[in-house]
């Protein structure tokens, strides 16, 4: 008696997992790989990428067992030395396709390492350190390279890369290796040969980094940015299953965003395969030793292809593809793909099935199944699909998340006892597709279950009638059913009422969360990322703008009910906010952060969308729905399809091209070009913020700094503070502060030589005009830092008569038209309160300091309105003759010198030492002249030096306060008498 077995063999590739470091040395991993789309994809992007000097870096993201350490052993093999596994390597691309085997080999040639290859540091990685895996990997493609650490003279990072081994592989204390120490041992090989660096398992890294904070960022910003633009050789490419951020989905928001922004230097490319290409990875699988048996094969394909296209499944009509993946049924093979993706681990658990030894899988079940010489050719149906992923498949389902619904079919069908063969047949079928689609063709639909049993039809009625399947005429499909005691239409008929009476936008921002959303052209051509917070909200609606110290920079409002007319801002908002015309006159442009409309020109889906999904969030809230949990999951599954299509339609009626877009301004509002993705919104930024500095340091542009980035935000303002005159304020090295500094103070001019060749100050940039501006000109004029200094002098001009908070000035630059970034003001600010040291004040909770300090600078940054500022207005007009005439009729040194507001501080402790040195008699009596008691007074009674000098003393002495300004003078500036004791 022949038995499948006798005619049918799995081939051996698919039955072993690959492992990095086991099979990197070995050619027979790739004897029968399949080089898939997805797969050619990423050889195909690197291979271009190799052609030329520079290098690059790609994230690969896949789920478990889809391949990813296989297409590692391929990428090591086709870029590594000439010999057996390379030549297989580019054979097997050959056959996906001819053009990626001949840009790979140009790219051999280019690099001039067709006969050593690249360098290839191709390490698994662990729950540790980025550094500490990175390391590892590029010892070991040292020593495959030379069979051990070779010395300087052949590879001159030699020492550096012992010394970090000694250091990481101490038992007491390990040190992980620095980024510079790992990036240059990188460069030095890449200098060499092109170095590939592949780390699997990447996502063990991310979770380590989750738990602390480590340098792991900006080493793989390094290593990306050392391989792009004009960078060296150097390509990587981690692998793992999910994307930076999601691993990191429990640390802060701060931190997610900066592996996010790691991630952005990659090049993310999805390594899921589509199910044809399942199926294909499927027909590669088997082979047929009997040719007669081939015969009789492809007559049965040819016959289920017409039934399957008579049933309207086109994915799989083709008799070849049939064929070829025999001795599956058609059915087993249209729900294989999507089975393993959702309730296994994808091609691991595919590869298991077809060809493990242990029960319920293919091999397995071909021992048993007979084959004769009839026309009939047995199959594995979808049954014994349904019995192995019950047998085998637990595991995995809990991994995913999905076992609810997988329980709730397993318990059933386990529950219902004497059914018979052909029963259990088709509720098995039925329950396979019931997990696996939710829409389509592929369905449990009669035509479908007819394929597997011709008689589907009367079983269908005996499992409808014992209540273990109920048909939904909606859906045209059959249900594995528990039977439930609610009455899901009436709860969700009520439901629909009360959803009804509630407005549109109420009802959208309950059941659907907006988030932020970012100018993108704005953001990329102005160094800064402008963010737009999104809500719902009705036509009529009055609004009120974003606070200036909010780090939102503006707001998207999304009108639900545009018939009911454009929002419109708050009075207080357009009364507190001035405004100014623009070069182009296009809007009148308020000081207020900006407030975007989207009107929408037709809600009417999402309309039904958002109260399907309100209605249905009600009912699953229910009482009775909660504690039943047949009608539960029947609610859940109908609320999931209903977030689906609301998902579709707010997209649709918020996209560009279907809505009007208008920026709110004192009047009708600006109409804003649609374009494409956030054009709008970057127009709207461009409007609101002409005059912003550009800063190109992300480190430091931001609303929030990382921890990293507030440290070196205080390393730079306490050497701004303490080492002004020196050249880079006294900075060594290439550290983040430096790079703050050349960003937001040198190249933007604010830190300069007085005079050529003279001592470093801070002051306004200067700018060279003329036909032939300097090449520093153009890049001040580029940075437009000019505005805001000019807005913070404006702002200092005006506090000679009151103290001026600073948070009032922190909120000046944040606003438009400047939109400063929360992480930039304190360093411009400190730079002008440097510059004008000799005339500005500063008081903390209203006492007046004698000097701005590190540790008052960073209490200052912390609580900016805790302190305050004010013009003495002393270095020139009025006031600087008083100081000058004091100066001359006591003896007084009064010149500036290099003290905070200095000439008024000498004039002061002059007068007050010789306060303190009067006797008591004199400090106590009343029998003095009344102008003598009046200077008395102010004298021992003064608590602000300016207070003191120009208005105390002439009241008491009987003349008018001593103006700021010229011409503010009353009266003239009086001749100074008296003297002596």
């Amino acid at each position: 008696m022949t038995v499948l077995a006798d005619v049918l063999s799995v081939r051996r590739q698919f039955a072993r997992s690959a492992n990095l470091e086991r099979d990197a040395e070995n050619a027979e991993p790739l004897d029968g790989y399949i080089v898939t789309a997805r797969a050619l994809d990423v050889v195909e992007r690197i291979a271009s990428s190799a052609l030329g000097p520079a290098g690059g870096a790609w994230s690969v993201t896949g789920p478990y067992g889809s391949g990813k350490s296989s297409l590692g052993l391929l990428l090591d093999a086709a870029f590594g030395p000439a010999g057996i596994a390379r030549d297989r390597a580019l054979d097997k691309i050959a056959e996906a396709s001819p053009t990626a085997k001949n840009k790979l080999n140009q790219a051999l040639s280019a690099h001039r390492s067709r006969s050593r290859g690249f360098y290839r540091a191709l390490v698994t990685a662990d729950r540790e350190p980025v550094a500490r895996t990175v390391l590892r990997g590029l010892h070991r493609a040292v020593t495959r390279r030379y069979g051990k650490v070779p010395g300087s003279a052949e590879f001159p990072a030699s020492s550096l890369l012992k010394l970090a081994q000694r250091r990481v592989r101490r038992t007491e204390d390990p040190v992980d290796p620095s980024v510079s120490e790992l990036v240059e041992i990188a460069r030095c090989m890449a200098s060499q040969d092109p170095l590939l660096i592949v780390i699997d398992e990447f996502g063990k890294n991310l979770e380590a980094a989750g738990g602390n904070e480590s340098s792991d960022t900006y080493l793989l910003q390094r290593l990306a940015e050392a391989g792009q633009g004009a960078g060296l050789p150097i390509f990587v490419v981690t692998l793992q299953h999910l994307s930076f951020e999601e691993y990191l989905a429990d640390v802060d928001d701060r931190r997610r965003r900066d592996w996010a922004k790691v991630q952005g230097r990659f090049v993310d490319i999805a390594f899921t395969e589509s199910a044809p290409q399942t199926r294909a990875l499927i027909a590669q699988a088997f082979r047929v030793s009997d040719e007669q048996l081939h015969q009789r094969i492809d007559k049965w394909a040819t016959h289920h292809a017409k039934l399957l296209a008579s049933a309207g499944i086109t994915d799989l009509s083709d008799p070849g593809t049939i064929a070829a993946c025999w001795p599956l049924h058609p059915v087993s093979t249209l729900v294989l793909p999507e089975l393993c993706n959702r309730f296994g681990q994808h091609e691991r658990t595919l590869f298991s099935f077809l060809a493990g030894s242990e029960s319920g899988t293919v091999a397995s079940l071909a021992a048993d199944i007979k084959v004769d010489c009839s026309d009939d050719v047995p199959s594995i149906g979808p049954e014994a699909v349904y019995d192995y992923f019950m047998a085998t498949g637990g595991a995995g389902v809990s991994a995913v998340g999905r076992s609810s619904r997988w329980t709730e079919i397993a318990s059933r069908l386990r529950d219902a006892n004497g059914m018979s063969s052909a029963e259990q047949r088709v509720a098995k079928t039925v329950a396979l597709l019931n997990l696996v689609s939710a829409s389509g063709a592929v369905r449990a639909s009669a035509p479908v279950l007819d394929l597997v049993d011709s008689g589907s039809k009367d079983v269908l009625a005996g499992l409808e009638q014992r209540g273990l399947v109920t048909y939904r005429s909606f859906a045209d499909e059959y249900r594995i059913w528990q039977g439930s005691d609610v009455n899901i239409s009436e709860l969700l008929e009520a439901a629909y009422d009360r959803a009804t009476d509630r407005p549109l936008h109420r009802v959208l921002g309950a059941v659907y969360e907006l988030e932020p959303v970012v100018a993108a052209r704005h953001s990329a051509q102005n160094d800064v990322v402008r963010l737009f917070s999104r809500r719902f909200v009705n036509g009529d609606e009055t609004v009120v703008p974003p606070a200036p110290l909010d780090p939102i920079d503006g707001e998207l409002l999304l009108v639900a009910n545009p018939g009911d007319g454009l929002p419109r801002l708050s009075e207080e908002a357009l009364r507190s906010s001035g405004r100014a015309l623009d070069d182009s006159d296009r809007v009148r442009r308020l000081q207020s952060k900006p407030v975007v409309a989207a009107l929408p020109e037709d809600v009417a889906a999402l309309d039904s969308a958002a109260r399907a999904v309100a209605a249905l969030s009600d009912v699953l809230s229910a009482p009775q729905v909660e504690t039943d949990w047949v009608a539960r999951r029947e609610v859940g599954e109908r609320l999931a399809s209903a977030r689906v299509q609301l998902e579709a339609a707010v997209t649709s009626a918020f996209s560009t091209d279907s809505c009007r877009w208008v920026l709110l301004d004192d009047d009708a509002g600006v109409v804003l070009r649609p374009g494409r993705g956030s054009a709008p919104l970057s127009e709207a930024a461009d409007l609101a913020y002409p005059d912003a500095p550009r800063v190109p340091n992300e480190m430091l542009n931001r609303s929030d700094l990382t921890s990293q980035g507030a440290k070196a935000r205080r390393i730079l303002l306490e050497a701004m503070i303490e080492r002004s005159a020196e050249y880079r304020l006294g900075l060594k090295g290439y550290g983040p502060e430096v790079a703050m500094y050349e960003a937001a103070l040198k190249h933007a001019g604010l830190h300069r030589p007085k005079k050529a060749g003279g001592d470093l100050i801070f002051g306004k940039p200067r700018v060279r005009r003329g036909s032939k501006p300097s090449q520093s000109s153009r890049q001040i004029e580029r940075l437009r830092l000019i505005p805001a200094w000019q807005a913070i002098e404006q702002v200092f001009e005006s506090a000679k008569t009151k103290r001026l908070n600073v948070r009032d000035l922190y909120m000046t630059l944040a606003s438009p038209p400047y939109g400063v970034k929360a992480g930039v003001i304190p360093v411009i600010v400190t730079a002008a309160l440097l510059a004008r040291a000799d005339r500005m004040a500063i008081y903390e909770h209203g006492t007046f300091q004698l000097g701005l300090s590190a540790d008052l600078s960073e209490r200052m940054v912390r609580n900016p309105e805790h302190f305050e500022v004010k013009h003495f207005a002393n270095v020139s007009g009025p006031r600087k003759a008083a100081l000058d005439a004091l100066g001359a009729r006591f003896g007084i040194d009064a010149g500036i010198g290099n003290r905070r507001v200095g000439n008024v501080l000498s004039v002061t402790r002059h007068f007050a030492a010789r306060t303190r040195r009067l006797e008591n008699w004199t400090r106590c009596t009343s029998h003095l002249s009344d102008r003598a008691l009046a200077v008395r007074d102010a004298l021992t009674e003064a608590t602000e030096p300016d207070v003191l000098l120009f208005e105390a003393l002439p009241d008491a002495l009987g003349y008018a306060p001593i103006p700021a300004t010229a011409t503010d003078a009353a009266v003239g500036t009086p001749e100074m008498g008296g003297g002596g004791g």
